[in-house]
């Protein structure tokens, strides 16, 4: 295996940024790339064109030099290693597009080599950002493989997906180093000064994707005298959302449960709000909350906090807190579970 340095490693990425940004910007966009979001879409319906623009065109931003240079110079990376002997099984989720290549990101940073297990919501996009790597840098090809079969051969293991698949993980990789992650999910804190304009981009954190990412917003915490009207007017915007047949699926099909069982809601007509003290609710739901202090929702989120992957504020006074509409545009120290992922690998 040929050893890259680190400073070569970061090249690959920010050329593959540049890459990435450059068919963005190249309107209207060449067939090839075309022809990708087209079987993208078909393959997966719930990654429409729009969603997959947008995931690439936040990590073109991400992968910028400078953004890539401040990430990394807080830690103890060798510029110039000898072979790197460890082998990091990913398995990565697909909820979202490209959500796994955050940990994609760190194992080449490290100087891992990359064994990838990816989600068959997300194979297109993945396959293809590493191909863009092979091809501008041929030796960077060893560093990632592909894995279809049973994985041999590995040192330490991240693997990302729902409770359920977690309790195997837990089990069959308790011998390796490892990061296992669970269901997450977020929630915001609205006040009665919040303003109009956190209110619209609030609905950025509970749409974008159509919710379907740990990092979207799916409880809400309100004073008791707020004015619904006003998140109404706010999520607007996204009312088109209910276009979506498997979206409107989802919709019509928990309204039509809470009717039948009596529950109480509140219509927008595209999503449902209900008075629910759950944490995580079903696409085309949105839980909310009354408080009559903070106290009460700090209590929760202290209670809850293994669950939480975001906070939404109008403060940002801890690592998961984030401003309103700033939830699917994390940088690359936003580490998911609040773990720091490359320090895993470096360790």
């Amino acid at each position: 295996m040929k050893v890259l340095s680190l400073s070569q490693r970061i090249q690959v990425l920010a050329d593959l940024g540049e890459m990435v940004r450059f068919e963005l910007n190249n309107s209207p966009y060449n067939e090839a790339f075309e022809t990708l979001l087209n079987k993208v879409n078909q393959m997966n319906p719930w990654f429409t064109i729009e969603s997959i623009i947008q995931s690439l065109s936040s990590w073109a931003t991400l992968l910028e030099t400078n953004h890539l240079n401040q990430f990394i110079s807080g830690y103890d990376i060798p510029l110039f290693e000898k072979k790197n002997d460890k082998v990091v099984l990913l398995i990565l989720a697909g909820n979202i597009p490209l959500v796994g290549m955050h940990d994609v990101v760190c194992s080449f940073l490290s100087g891992s080599k990359s064994m990838i297990k990816i989600s068959s919501k997300d194979t297109l996009l993945i396959n293809y950002l590493i191909e863009q790597i092979k091809q501008i840098n041929p030796a960077a090809s060893e560093y990632f493989e592909i894995s279809e079969t049973k994985a041999q051969g590995f040192t330490h293991v991240i693997a990302t997906g729902s409770n359920n698949s977690a309790r195997y993980f837990d089990h069959y990789f308790s011998k390796f180093p490892n990061i296992i992650r669970k269901n997450r999910s977020s929630l915001a804190i609205v006040k009665q000064d919040t303003t109009d304009t956190e209110l619209k981009n609030l609905a950025n954190d509970v749409f974008q994707y159509f919710g379907l990412g740990c990092r979207n917003v799916t409880q809400l915490w309100v004073p008791r005298s707020f004015d619904f009207d006003r998140l109404k007017n706010a999520f607007k915007a996204y009312a088109t959302v209910i276009n979506h047949n498997k979206y409107a699926n989802n919709y019509d099909y928990h309204k039509a449960i809470a009717l039948m069982n009596g529950d109480p809601f509140i219509d927008f007509e595209f999503i449902l709000l209900q008075n629910k003290p759950m944490l995580k609710s079903p696409l085309g739901v949105l839980h909310y909350n009354f408080y009559e202090n903070l106290t009460e929702v700090n209590s929760y989120i202290q209670e809850h906090r293994k669950h939480v992957q975001c906070i939404v504020s109008s403060e940002s006074s801890s690592s998961n807190e984030v401003h309103f509409g700033q939830t699917q545009q994390p940088k690359l120290w936003d580490f998911a579970d609040q773990i720091d992922t490359l320090q895993f690998l470096l360790s």
